[in-house]
């Protein structure tokens, strides 16, 4: 597996994006373009020293660990709509983000990332430095230095309100279209943190807060989800990338959480934007990628390893998922074309 280190944030993210195989197309002021026909793109406008905001959807294509040694305070805040980031902790392996809406106020002195061959990602994140923050925008819309004081360290939080989410997405959707400027960037930037001051969201935020309760509405009902509920939510999220082989169905899976099995679906929808089932059947596709790529199983034996009762059923799952049979797909898997 490779090894790299780096020594500041933009050393750290040259490395990162050039490891995944993706090179500077369209570098100007403030706006870069790093892409591979094969590995995917990533859209970024900004810089680490003030505010940068990135979005993108590539696969990795090799192991590698990224070692980073330098001191890094950012408020990032964005949305992952697929992938696992781990870091080795202790010489074992920790997932650090999942699938979800996100906020955090994050403080690091050095760690090391893995990164897997075959990993998919997708999401647009917003890194806003500390010190910028605190001496520029602060200022400009009224809020003193410890206006975030409210936010533990390193906690990642995904209450966001549907105003928060909707400026994530309208940052997104610029950077994928190209349409990004300047003042567009810092705009949408300043509205996100005034709704995060806002005395009526800071609530959301406590980490510690049970009072926390959020509306989903549900055909013409609402359900009314704690952040107990919500918590359960991200635990099943885990569970079913950890082990979706064993998934047998929703019930299941809610009665083991303690949670109903109508908040667990409509929870579940509201955070990570797909169905359990969808997200269940995608952990086994990319498991089943992984199987067919580095081992010499059977169909039949990756079919039933990943929790398919039936053959037949899995075939038709994987050619409906990537367009190919898993036979079809052995085939014009790159080790087998050398």
């Amino acid at each position: 597996m490779n090894y790299y280190r780096a020594e500041t944030p933009e050393e750290y993210q040259e490395l990162f994006y050039r490891q995944i195989g993706l090179q500077k197309t369209q570098p100007k002021e403030a706006w870069t373009v790093w892409e591979s026909p094969g590995n995917g793109v990533i859209y970024s406008y900004g810089a680490l020293d003030k505010i940068q905001s990135s979005a993108g959807c590539y696969t990795v294509p090799s192991d590698f660990l990224a070692e980073y040694q330098y001191r890094t305070e950012y408020l990032h805040f964005g949305i992952i709509y697929e992938g696992i980031t781990y870091s080795l902790v202790e010489n074992r392996l920790e997932a650090g983000s999942v699938p979800s809406v996100f906020l955090a106020v994050e403080k690091s002195s050095g760690g090391v990332n893995c990164w897997k061959k075959g990993q998919r990602f997708k999401g647009v994140e917003v890194s806003v430095e500390i010190v910028y923050l605190k001496s520029v925008l602060f200022p400009f819309i009224g809020a003193g230095e410890n206006a975030l004081s409210f936010l533990e360290d390193n906690i990642r939080y995904i209450h966001l309100t549907q105003e928060m989410q909707s400026l994530i997405r309208r940052m997104e959707k610029l950077l994928r279209e190209g349409k990004m400027t300047g003042p567009l960037h810092l705009s949408i930037c300043l509205e996100f943190i005034a709704l995060l001051l806002h005395p009526d969201n800071r609530e959301r935020f406590c980490s510690k807060g049970q009072s926390f309760a959020k509306y989903i509405k549900v055909g013409k009902r609402k359900i009314k989800m704690t952040g107990e509920d919500f918590r359960k939510v991200v635990l099943a999220h885990k569970r079913i990338e950890q082990d979706a082989a064993s998934f047998v169905t929703i019930y299941e899976l809610s009665r083991k959480l303690g949670i109903s099995e109508q908040k667990l679906k409509a929870g579940f929808k509201e955070l990570y934007q797909q169905t359990i089932w969808d997200h269940a059947n995608n952990v086994r596709m990319n498991e089943a990628v992984e199987l067919l790529q580095d081992t010499a199983l059977s169909v039949g034996e990756i079919s039933e390893r990943i929790g398919y009762q039936s053959q037949a059923a899995f075939i038709n799952m994987f050619r409906k998922w990537c367009g190919l049979t898993p036979g079809q797909f052995r085939v014009q898997s790159p080790d087998n074309l050398r």
